[in-house]
């Protein structure tokens, strides 16, 4: 990638936005919604990618692995608590003698390497648990779960930012363990798989990701503008409360980009929408759940300081799409309420008031 034509993020430093509040309103609409699609939508985006940009028909395993040492360093490695109650995944097999995966964050596209999600599958294709990964804490890349009561078989995923999609042995669950069936009940509210999001620490890491598939998969060095595609063009409104609004393509009318889970048939949503400010810094970034949603939609509270916004949204087929710059006037933003909270939930479908597959036809 020409890094000129980078824009070299960084964490802002922001403390305006709730990101608890956050996390809690998003989770908390999608769930009153329906069951979350997100999980078994990602891994089927994921598998997806692992035959269009990594030429293969199944995720790898532990024999595709290079020779010597490494061999293992991409695989997941699942095991159980004595008590049958949580397992873990790690990525590699430095325990052993051999290598972890590395967690490389970087803002450049040449050189960030890491593991983005870990994922587990029961015995019946279900996604029972996954987790967004952080590349600035230390390798090994870890992610602890609840095990489902219903588990009989757990299979571990993972997905590497730049060789796919890798699959680790399937860990049976012993069937002494069904002994803690009342135990493990109290476990029920986390059984459903729903989006996780990405710590602060890794969004430059992201777009930096979002910029080396930008060149390897798009053929663009930038990413696409809005005379490129207004149906992907994530455009920002600034409210009169202290906040701003974001909607994914032209309202009033214009082409709106889909929001299509695995039960549509036709994976095809804005997985991350992020925004920067007139330095380039990052200072909010949400990924997105399709469950019942018919358009990508942010709300966020703005810091107060700042002088300009960028949003960016990433399109799982057809990549990284940058919305017109809003000028912030001073002294426009009022000071940020701390009872305010920002929610990334799109609009939310209603079956009482829409027909989802007929909003859906006109957004295709």
């Amino acid at each position: 990638c020409n890094s000129a034509n980078l824009l070299r993020f960084q964490q802002h430093n922001c403390t305006t936005m709730n990101l608890s509040s956050l996390l809690l309103s998003a989770v908390a609409t999608s769930a009153a919604a329906s069951q979350s699609e997100f999980c078994p939508t990602l891994f089927a985006d994921f598998t997806r990618r692992q035959l269009t940009t990594i030429n293969s028909t199944t995720p790898y395993t532990l024999a595709d692995g290079p020779d010597g040492d490494a061999k293992a360093k991409h695989v997941p490695f699942l095991s159980v608590s004595e008590d049958g109650l949580t397992g873990s995944v790690v990525v590699g097999n430095g325990d052993d003698g051999g290598v972890w995966h590395p967690m490389v964050a970087s803002d450049d596209p040449a050189v960030v390497h890491f593991v983005t999600h870990i994922m587990v599958q029961d015995q019946d294709g279900n996604i029972v648990a996954n987790q967004a990964m952080d590349p600035t804490t230390e390798a090994p890349a870890t992610m602890t779960f609840n095990i489902p009561s219903t588990a009989t078989e757990l299979t571990p995923f993972e997905w590497c930012n730049l060789h796919g999609l890798w699959k680790g042995d399937t860990v049976s669950i012993d069937a002494t363990a069904t002994a803690l069936a009342d135990e493990k009940s109290a476990h029920a509210e986390v059984e459903e798989c729903g989006v996780t999001y990405f710590a602060e620490g890794a969004w430059p890491s992201v777009h930096a990701d979002f910029m080396r598939q930008q060149a390897s998969t798009f053929m663009s060095e930038t990413a696409f503008v809005e005379s490129d595609s207004e149906k992907h063009t994530p455009y920002i409104t600034v409210n009169d409360d202290g906040t701003a609004s974001i909607v994914v393509g032209k309202e009033n009318g214009g082409p709106m980009h889909p929001m299509n889970g695995v039960s549509d048939g036709d994976i095809h949503w804005i997985t991350e929408i992020y925004v920067v400010d007139e330095s380039g810094n990052i200072f909010t970034l949400i990924s997105l759940d399709p469950t019942n949603v018919i358009t990508a939609m942010y709300n966020f509270e703005v810091p107060k300081d700042i002088k300009s916004m960028t949003a960016y949204g990433w399109c799982n087929i057809h990549g990284l799409y940058v919305g017109p710059t809003v000028e912030i006037a001073e002294d426009t933003i009022p000071a940020v309420d701390s009872g305010k909270t920002s929610s990334a939930y799109g609009q939310l479908g209603n079956a009482a008031a829409f027909v989802g597959s007929a909003f859906i036809a006109l957004f295709m």
